[in-house]
C-alpha cells in the first residue's frame, strides 16, 4: 500500500481515468443519464469535436436541475445544466496539488487537461482514496 508521504509527489497523469466516458455540446440529457447507467459514472464531461473540455454533467445536476424541476429530460440539452465554472489540473499536477484543490474546493472529481484545454482525464475523489487520501 503506498503512504500518502510517497503518492503526494506523484503525477496525477498515474492515478487520472485517461479513457473518460464524455458526450457532446448538443447531447440531450436522455443521452448522459444513458452513459451513466451503462457505464456506471456519475460526472461526465462534455467536450467539442477536438476534445476540449467545455463542461461537466453530474448525477446531481440532473436531479437538481432537471428532475426536481419536473423538465422534460428527452428534450433537454446538457448545454443548460452542465457546470461551467470549471476547476482542472494538468498533467504536471502532483496527487498533492490535486487533494488540496479537491479538499479547499469541496470537489469530488476534477478533470485533467492539456495546454489547449483538451480532456485528457478525470481523478476523482474514490481513485485519490485508494492512494489513503481520507475527503471526509
Amino acid at each position: 500500500m503506498m503512504t500518502k508521504l510517497t503518492s503526494a509527489s506523484m503525477k496525477i497523469s498515474r492515478v487520472m481515468t485517461k479513457d473518460v466516458i464524455t458526450v457532446s455540446i448538443d447531447s440531450t440529457v436522455e443521452e448522459v443519464v444513458e452513459k451513466m447507467v451503462d457505464f456506471d459514472v456519475e460526472c461526465v464531461p462534455v467536450v467539442d469535436a477536438e476534445g476540449v473540455l467545455l463542461g461537466l454533467v453530474t448525477f446531481r445536476d440532473i436531479v437538481m436541475k432537471v428532475v426536481y424541476p419536473s423538465a422534460r429530460i428527452r428534450e433537454s440539452k446538457v448545454e443548460k445544466i452542465m457546470s461551467k465554472s470549471l476547476v482542472t489540473c494538468s498533467l504536471n499536477s502532483t496527487v498533492l496539488d490535486v487533494v488540496k484543490i479537491m479538499k479547499n474546493k469541496h470537489l469530488r472529481r476534477i478533470p485533467i487537461v492539456d495546454k489547449k484545454n483538451k480532456l485528457v482525464g478525470l481523478v476523482t475523489d474514490f481513485d485519490l482514496a485508494l492512494l489513503g487520501w481520507d475527503f471526509q
